[in-house]
């Protein structure tokens, strides 16, 4: 089973991580969405921001809020070679987040968590 992106690369600077990432061909999201036209699901775009920033950051928050701020500019494909920029606000219990394919924007948006809900 392949879920997770190949993380080529990591800089962390305290509440924020960047990472280079490759989005494996092979990852299980693949097939079915869509025949013929394989993309990444935006669903699967903000887990992955949620699980590295729990790995890289030390997230423990657990109880999802709200998203905000969403936008899908462009369809990660197979293959696709990608920097995610990750910046945690403590004070909001809020994650920044963008995906890029070198200065191409892809996705960004703002992952906010219910305050006091850490795991």
């Amino acid at each position: 089973m392949c879920l997770m992106p190949h993380v080529r690369q990591v800089w962390i600077d305290d509440t924020s991580a960047t990472l280079q990432l490759t989005v494996e061909p092979s990852l299980d999201y693949f097939p079915g969405h869509f025949p013929d036209h394989p993309i990444l699901p935006g669903i699967v775009q903000v887990d992955w921001v949620i699980r590295l920033a729990r790995q890289h950051l030390g997230i423990r928050c657990t109880g999802f809020s709200a998203l905000r701020a969403l936008k899908f500019s462009a369809p990660i494909l197979p293959g696709t070679k990608l920097s995610l920029q990750i910046d945690w606000l403590p004070e909001r219990q809020r994650l920044d987040f963008a995906y890029r394919e070198e200065r191409r924007p892809m996705s960004s948006g703002q992952i906010f968590f219910a305050s006091g809900a850490a795991a």
